[in-house]
């Protein structure tokens, strides 16, 4: 386990940048793919890169900003790995349910749940931080 608040910290910036290159990448690959350079026509697999995509891009940036304020306050290692392993897990998961399916599944369930707890451990320890 990394045990360094820094490169804890790091590392899940690392993984969820890789995972939102990634997911950019697919969303490119269709579109080259089938020739539709804006919006997703009736292409199902390239509304599902997209959302896919776009989902992510809307939710990690906050928990990131998150994990960077629990660092900045000097926070447990827990708490930073806490935050830092629901929200990276639950984009990993959010997005493979997105890619799957259109509708609602598992994945994306579990994945959005995640990513709300990983926000509310960086939430609440950033108070507590700040307070104790």
């Amino acid at each position: 386990m990394i045990d360094n608040p820094d490169h804890m910290v790091g590392f899940y910036i690392a993984v969820n940048l890789l995972l939102n290159l990634i997911l950019a990448y697919r969303v490119s690959a269709v579109r080259q793919k089938i020739n539709v350079m804006t919006g997703t026509g009736d292409h199902d697999p390239l509304y599902k890169s997209s959302r896919a995509h776009t989902v992510n891009a809307e939710y990690t940036p906050i928990g990131l900003i998150g994990l960077l304020g629990l660092l900045i306050l000097y926070s447990s290692v827990w708490v930073i790995h806490a935050a830092g392993v629901a929200l990276t897990l639950g984009r990993l998961l959010n997005a493979f349910g997105l890619l799957r399916s259109s509708e609602s599944t598992p994945a994306r369930l579990w994945g959005t749940l995640l990513t709300w707890i990983g926000q509310l451990i960086a939430a609440l320890g950033c108070l507590y931080y700040i307070f104790a």
